[in-house]
């Protein structure tokens, strides 16, 4: 069987093989010389027109290459004749041109052997172009609700006139003409579309002929797989009434609501047709909820080693355990973290212990409140021969709500206290100062509006946040301030390939009440990979000079930033980025001044790896009347917005 399936597929390579190589060899000795896989050493195209695309651009949609050493190293498997490299080759170079309106084109591909060891192959490709097709009208025909029309229209307008025709195009307009009809009660909607391609000039219309079909009710859902969580938990988040239209939205909705809730692993929700063929009425569908849920108790331990701010070694331990069906559908999860100075000190240098309570349905609605307490005991540390010991605590609470798809609303406080024992008031307040403890009690909201069509590496949409925060005044604590910041991000492509990203981001931070000013912690900085490039981190905005000389970042209240980026694939997963970057952070309005800003350009090269884009980009500072020339290197992960 094996023998006879290769006889065929290399039955269909002979028609493809040149003529004098046919007449030379047997037809054994083609299927051992295909067999040998040889080497691919040339490959010609004949037949296209260079101002449409050049050889070079149909090589590009080849999975064969020509061999050379680098390929060689690699071991890739494109530099010899494979199986399917017949198939591959041409499936490329006609969707290149189906995709450009060229709805006749044909495509043949040969194998030759070059003499006189037959080692190596050519590969010539001839091409017959046919002609370019654009859009004219775009009509419909069929049977289908009145008030839907406008919107399947709206769909159809894709399509503007003088457009190349791309019938694959087409194929994704009737996909989403179809999601609209399901999405408003006709999942049995059947939609076609067909093209004159006869007339001349080759302009023509596309007919979409859509029909309908019935409009359709849900059934009831009957849920399988219950057994640690109650039945309302899983009942609540099912968007699916009985009688309601049938819109497929629904049902994703409805995964996506249990799948968010942390309480599943795997869940599958269908109609019952398969189950129960003879029972299904395909006008009111049941459907049959299969769930298989995690289980309600867990125990997570992690560790790991960090340099602390003094050089020590820390060792830190946590252990947690957590019940995800406590008092019903709440989640409570108790953690205990110790962390340990080792080889220079073997001692325990600070532990907390922290109870966390997590409400799905907040007053009745999909708005999850998180609450947690923590508690940091703190350990006996000598200070000139006297020992003390810093305790602190902890409240905070935080709730979100989903508007749609894309937008975020997220609110909380938190509510510290710290207290330490074993020292005078005096050596409190210097300890405080050179450990930099401060207690902050904050009430903070955050919008983020994001319709980006991908996480790591967009191409259309924007990214919005909005931030504010009102740190002490009625809440008491060390500090008084205000914080807000707003950043926004576009994206989208203006050359095939390349994807232009702008964001501009406005900071300000003020203190008031009996704060003379904010905390150099929580002011803004700026300079380095993910803001100014050019600039080393926190190099940019105001400066002061220490004893020794040295420029040491002073932090802004206020940040201006615009950035500027062009990305575009290279080969494979590396990728290529064109950047201006502008901006800079100022102490007051009094100082922002065209003159003060600082500007940067550069490239940079990216490789897309599972975890982000790993970025290395060289910059160069744009000499100005404060900024001298100088230029970096920057290495991080993900894009900088």
């Amino acid at each position: 069987m094996v023998r006879l399936f290769k006889l065929l597929i290399f039955a269909q390579l002979l028609f493809f093989v040149g003529p004098a190589y046919s007449q030379d060899k047997t037809e054994r000795d083609l299927i051992r010389w295909l067999n040998s896989k040889p080497s691919i050493k040339k490959i010609i195209v004949e037949g296209n027109d260079e101002e449409i695309f050049s050889d070079k651009k149909i090589r590009s949609q080849m999975f064969s290459r020509e061999n050379n050493l680098l390929r060689a190293i690699r071991g890739d498997r494109s530099r010899k004749l494979q199986r399917e490299s017949l198939w591959r080759d041409t499936s490329g170079i006609k969707y290149l041109y189906l995709s450009q309106g060229f709805l006749g084109v044909q495509v043949e591909e040969k194998f030759e052997p070059i003499l006189p060891d037959s080692s190596t192959a050519k590969i010539i490709v001839n091409i017959t172009e046919g002609r370019q097709f654009v859009c004219d009208e775009v009509t419909f025909a069929g049977d289908y609700p009145e008030e839907l029309s406008a919107e399947l229209e709206k769909v159809g307008e894709k399509f503007r006139k003088s457009d190349v025709l791309n019938p694959f195009k087409a194929r994704e307009v009737v996909l989403e003409m179809k999601a609209l009809l399901a999405n408003n009660g006709y999942p049995y909607a059947s939609i076609n579309y067909s093209l004159d391609t006869l007339t001349a000039p080759p302009q023509t219309d596309i007919l979409f002929t859509v029909i309908s079909d019935s409009l359709v009710h849900f059934g009831p859902v009957h849920v399988n797989g219950i057994r640690e969580f109650q039945e309302a938990v899983v009942n609540r988040e099912i968007t699916i009434n009985s009688g309601d239209v049938y819109r497929r939205k629904e049902i994703i909705n409805t995964q996506q609501r249990l799948l968010e809730s942390g309480n599943y692993l795997t869940l599958s929700l269908n109609p019952d047709d398969k189950v129960n063929p003879a029972a299904f009425d395909r006008l009111n569908p049941k459907f049959i909820l299969n769930l298989k849920e995690k289980k309600p108790h867990y125990i997570s331990l992690k560790t790991g080693a960090a340099q602390d701010s003094l050089k020590d070694l820390t060792w830190t331990l946590a252990a947690s355990w957590g019940k995800r069906n406590f008092l019903g559908s709440r989640r409570l999860e108790l953690t205990a973290s110790s962390a340990f100075i080792v080889v220079t000190d073997w001692r325990l240098k600070e532990h907390f212990y922290r109870a966390r309570l997590t409400e799905p349905w907040f007053l009745g609605i999909r708005m999850p409140l998180t609450l947690s307490a923590q508690l940091s005991p703190g350990v006996r540390t000598p200070i000139e021969d006297q020992d003390y010991r810093k305790q602190s605590w902890s409240l905070t609470a935080s709730t979100y709500r989903k508007i749609g798809s894309k937008l975020v609303i997220q609110t909380g406080f938190e509510y510290e206290e710290v207290n330490i024992y074993g020292l005078s008031e005096e050596q409190q307040i210097i300890l405080k100062r050179e450990e930099g403890i401060r207690v902050q009690r904050k009430v903070f909201a955050d919008i983020t509006r994001d319709s980006r069509n991908n996480l790591f590496v967009p191409s259309t949409g924007s990214f919005t946040t909005l931030h504010g925060e009102y740190v002490g005044g009625i809440l008491n604590g060390d500090d008084s301030f205000l914080n807000f910041q707003t950043s926004w991000s576009r994206y989208q492509v203006v050359w095939p390939g390349w994807i232009m990203a702008t964001r501009f981001k406005l900071g300000v931070v003020r203190e008031f009440g009996k704060s003379e000013s904010v905390p150099i912690d929580d002011r803004l900085y700026l300079g380095g990979a993910n803001s100014i490039r050019g600039f080393s981190e926190k190099g940019l905005g105001p400066q002061v000079i220490d004893e020794d000389g040295n420029s040491i970042p002073e932090g802004s209240n206020i940040l201006l930033i615009g950035n500027l980026e062009f990305r575009y694939p290279i080969l494979g997963k590396f990728w290529g980025s064109l950047f201006l970057d502008g901006g800079n952070g100022f102490r007051n309005q009094e100082e922002i001044d065209w003159d003060l800003m600082a500007f940067s350009y550069g490239t940079g090269v990216q490789f897309l790896s599972p975890a982000g884009p790993i970025r290395l980009d060289y910059a160069r500072r744009i000499k100005t009347k404060y900024y001298s020339f100088d230029e970096r290197f920057h290495l991080t992960i993900l894009y900088a917005f």
